[in-house]
């Protein structure tokens, strides 16, 4: 999945050979003639020789010179004709409903144990060159944990959020401020100390809207946006926003686009956490906001907040570049389900990986292709109680590699899954 041109160079050895002079002995008496005649003649052939040195070194001098020329060519053209590429994967809503924190810490006898969650969709993660998703909860010790309808999840979840397989999270959403300002610092002092990026809120006495991270030579902008924080602000700034959260101003977006772009990112992931809680279609401030970001210089706009899936479209800008939307993706992982919250979409998800890439010969980027997974998010009881894993519906249905990992029962919500989703990413949107 991840495709390198590798530029060969030959390495030429240049071998010099010496000559070794057998020494003769003189037995008879010579003459003083012959020893003059001796001596002249040894002299003219030692002219020669250094002549013959002398074109030789020349010869392998300029051959030398040939050969640097050549090299400094192809270490041109290898420059010219370098094209790398990356593998990313994009996710939804990593929620941290009380259920799941309850599990974790009944299974960790004390500790909070989260690796039952990702075990089945570790090595999907792994596999890509870079992973992002949201982080639609805090994490502060300070105040007790809790799930809806003010998240707060301690920070092992972010340990196994690491040990999944993700890089980057997102933060700017509804949830941002659930445990106050405070809660937001804590969180990404939780995010950095589990070894993740994250994009979206920030530190107060830190200005940094978006991140690049550069992957196999080639740089990625991240930003992150979200509609508000449930009016949460009220309790800090009447009526105001928070400045240490990214919110969806398209004067700001726009110009964290640019600014991106002048900082040297080759390609431009936008999460906007945005659109209609349960609506399985995009509503038209999504699809205008969407492909407004994509002409402002984005490649790929990936959306949450719905809790459910919503199409995609493979839209042209307006300079004609290829860009990608996906309105919502649904729970990456979360305790809604049938039962639970009534609504079966709410366990149905997908996950987007990308190939992209970029020709240094002329700087040129492209999104080579794109694959959707669906996914189930599953529960099962145990004696710790209820246990929500993520599932990658293809493993599980027919020619899986974990057919046997599951009941009928379970496949048959699996089966739903893939062709519910599959169904509605496909959906035309319309606008």
């Amino acid at each position: 999945m991840k495709n390198t041109f590798v530029l060969l160079s030959t390495l030429v050895l240049l071998t010099a050979c010496s000559t070794n002079k057998a020494k003769e002995e003189v037995n008879e008496p010579v003459r003083t003639v012959e020893l003059i005649e001796n001596i002249r003649t040894n002299n003219e052939e030692k002219s020669l020789a250094k002549k013959e040195i002398t074109y030789d070194e020349k010869e392998i001098t300029e051959k030398d010179d040939e050969n640097d020329s050549s090299h400094q060519i192809d270490e041109k053209d290898q420059s010219e004709e370098k094209i790398e590429t990356v593998s990313l994967i994009a996710g939804g809503d990593l929620m941290a409903n009380i259920g799941q924190t309850e599990y974790a810490y009944n299974k960790g006898n004390g500790n909070y144990d989260y690796s039952d969650s990702f075990m089945y969709v570790s090595d999907f993660i792994k596999d890509a060159d870079i992973a992002i998703a949201n982080y639609e909860t805090t994490t502060n010790p300070n105040v007790p944990y809790a799930g809806h309808p003010r998240f707060n999840a301690p920070a092992e979840y972010l340990k196994e959020i690491k040990n999944a397989g993700f890089d980057v999270l997102t933060t700017a959403n509804n949830h941002s401020l659930d445990t106050d300002i405070d809660g937001l610092t804590t969180t990404i002092d939780a995010i950095e100390e589990a070894g993740l990026d994250h994009v979206g809120t920030r530190d107060e006495d830190d200005d940094t809207r978006f991140i690049i991270k550069k992957v196999n030579d080639i740089n990625i902008a991240f930003l992150s946006y979200t509609y508000g924080c449930n009016g949460i602000e009220d309790l800090f700034k009447v009526r105001e926003e928070v400045d240490q959260v990214n919110y969806l101003h398209e004067e700001e977006i726009k110009k964290d686009i640019e600014n991106a772009k002048e900082e040297g990112a080759d390609f431009i992931v936008v999460y906007p956490h945005w659109g209609i809680e349960l609506h399985s279609d995009a509503d038209p401030s999504q699809i205008e906001l969407g492909r407004k970001m994509i002409d402002w210089g984005a490649d790929l706009v990936i959306g949450n907040h719905p809790h459910v899936v919503e199409p995609y479209e493979e839209y042209e800008s307006s300079d004609g570049r290829k860009g990608f939307i996906a309105y919502a993706c649904g729970n990456f992982i979360s305790i809604q389900n049938l039962e639970t919250v009534n609504d079966i979409r709410t366990e149905q998800s997908v996950a987007y990986k990308f190939e992209l890439s970029k020709d240094f010969s002329d700087g040129s980027t492209s999104i080579d292709k794109f694959e959707a997974y669906p996914l189930w998010v599953g529960m099962t009881y145990n004696d710790y109680g209820r246990s929500v894993r993520t599932y990658i519906c293809e493993d599980f249905l027919d020619g899986g590699k974990y057919y046997d990992q599951v009941d009928e029962n379970q496949r048959e919500r699996i089966q739903k899954a893939f062709d519910a989703t599959t169904a509605t990413i496909n959906r035309e949107v319309n606008y």
